[in-house]
């Protein structure tokens, strides 16, 4: 798969859910949102694309995209997997808000670009 949940060799497939490897319902729910968007953008003649690495579901489309497939482990969108801050908070929690103002930034945005 790409980040844009396309299949490489067939770019007008799309999958989503835990077909495409990601676990959990939220995540299912996620990607199959942003395939959906990406369909409708190629229908459309429009470019597909992707929400930056630093949003939870780019984080989880770039690790179902940029995984080892004879190692793959199906993934919920955790920190983990998220970009790294380049300065990071000392604290736990600091960090994670610190990661999820990036995060909600960045997804508007990507989501501004989209529409323009």
């Amino acid at each position: 798969l790409t980040e844009t949940w396309q299949l490489r060799r067939h770019p007008t497939l799309f999958f989503a859910g835990q077909m495409s490897g990601v676990e959990g319902y939220v995540e299912s729910a996620a990607s199959g949102l942003l395939a959906g968007l990406n369909a409708a953008a190629l229908a459309a003649g429009r470019p597909t694309s992707a929400p930056p690495r630093s949003t939870a579901i780019g984080a989880l489309a770039y690790y179902a995209s940029h995984a080892d497939p004879a190692h793959y482990v199906p993934s919920n969108i955790t920190f983990g997997i998220m970009e790294p801050l380049m300065t990071p908070p000392r604290g736990k929690m600091e960090r994670k808000l610190a990661m999820a103002t990036r995060a909600l930034a960045a997804l508007e945005t990507w989501t501004r670009h989209r529409a323009a």
